[in-house]
């Protein structure tokens, strides 16, 4: 029997069988089965209906891809996938206020483990993760796909030659038409910890991993200012959208086409039989209970001076300038626009170059353009042993910057000390 761990067959167990389980991840998962020697052994979730859907789906992939349907056992108990013998790597994709659960475990459990961002929802919950992945000494690798996104990546490899001179300001524009937020279980923070930590993560940590070229250190101080002025409650705001008939332009359906990025209109119809709000897709973003923001202006300051700044809200228009990155130091500035897969590259003070970088990645119409492709093909690296490129310590220090500008935002805009 061979030694070489590459000829082994990993077993992934997924706990959260939904649209970043399975859409993203296993969706890719089973589209690299055989060429990655992977191959997934069980589901979690504790509605045993979608786990059903989830097989059928990934079946659909893996046999449209050649490769051979999965035998998948079905768990609703976290912890019986995770002892489970078949399961090599634990991949976590359940609602954020779930993750602590089933990550802590996992990581004492000694099996390798992905766990998707945000870390969780509460600071304590998200210190309580990194510390058993710190006293397990387990690492695990985290899902913040602008790491594995191509222009993101060759923007840092950019940065990191000099080309701009020394780093000084970082801004982040996400202007998204992300209404989900409002109309699944992202919409209560005690489940999601938050929209802003929920999607705001991601750009703490492009900013801890951009800052990392310029020695930054820790972010020490954050002021904010944000809340709501869209997504406002109505009093005779309808439930759900299946039973509302305005002309809203934030109205999710069955069948409606999925959009790049995005999780707006990707309903089936199982989920019309939901009795609970929290598992369904198309609450009414106008009723009450929803206690996340829709919009904010985020500044941090760190150890070495850097300043940066996160310009968000979740009822922007579809368009090509979604979200992009701007970073200026001492010789020039670059812009990278996510949607058009461009960077915009001023150098020597602007007084003799300018050039835009078109690198689009050949999977860049796959899910999270070309990220999770590449996400699936570093996990099952990690899996067999290589250097997890992005840990739970940085998970912590996404969402505790994050997790402190809502601070400031439920404070009035007050200095929080970082």
């Amino acid at each position: 029997m061979s030694s070489d761990p590459s000829s082994k067959t990993i077993g992934v167990g997924i706990i959260g069988t939904g649209s970043r389980g399975i859409t993203c991840i296993g969706r890719q998962i089973a589209e690299q089965a055989s060429e990655l020697n992977l191959t997934i052994t069980a589901f979690c979730n504790r509605t045993a209906s979608r786990m059903d859907i989830a097989l059928d789906e990934l079946n659909s992939v893996a046999k449209e891809a050649g490769n051979g349907a999965f035998a998948v056992s079905f768990y609703e108990d976290p912890l019986d996938l995770i002892s489970d013998d078949r399961v090599d790597l634990i991949v976590i994709t359940s609602p954020t206020a779930a993750h602590a659960e089933a990550a802590i475990p996992a990581l004492k459990s000694g099996k390798k483990v992905y766990l998707d961002k945000p870390i969780a929802h509460t600071l304590e919950d998200s210190r309580a993760i990194r510390q058993a992945e710190a006293e397990s000494n387990n690492p695990m690798i985290m899902g913040f796909t602008r790491r594995y996104e191509t222009p993101w990546l060759k923007l840092h490899d950019i940065v990191s030659s000099g080309k701009i001179g020394d780093l000084k300001m970082m801004l982040v524009r996400a202007v998204l038409p992300y209404s989900f937020y409002f109309q699944t279980w992202h919409r209560t923070r005690a489940v999601s910890g938050g929209a802003l930590n929920d999607k705001g993560s991601h750009y703490t940590d492009v900013f801890n991993w951009f800052g990392e070229i310029a020695n930054s250190g820790r972010a020490t101080q954050v002021n904010a200012f944000g809340g709501r002025n869209v997504f406002i409650e109505e009093d005779n705001a309808p439930e759900f959208c299946a039973e509302c008939e305005r002309d809203c332009p934030y109205r999710v359906g069955v069948a409606m086409p999925d959009t790049q990025d995005q999780m707006k209109g990707a309903v089936d119809a199982s989920y019309e039989t939901e009795t609970d709000p929290l598992k369904r897709k198309d609450n009414c973003v106008y009723k009450s209970g929803a206690d996340i923001f829709d919009h904010a202006s985020i500044h941090y300051q760190y150890e070495n001076g850097i300043v940066a700044s996160l310009f968000y809200n979740v009822y922007g228009p579809q368009a090509d300038d979604e979200e992009t990155l701007e970073l200026v130091g001492t010789k020039g500035r670059i812009i990278l626009t996510r949607l058009r897969g461009e960077i915009d590259v001023v150098t020597d003070y602007g007084e003799k170059s300018h050039e835009v970088v078109h690198c689009k990645s050949d999977d860049f119409a796959t899910s999270h353009f070309g990220a999770d492709k590449k996400l699936v093909q570093e996990i099952a690296a990690f899996a067999r042993g290589a250097q997890s490129p992005v840990d739970g310590g940085a998970g912590l220090e996404a969402s505790r910057m994050i997790l402190a500008a809502m601070q400031s935002i439920d404070e009035g805009g007050v200095t929080v000390q970082l």
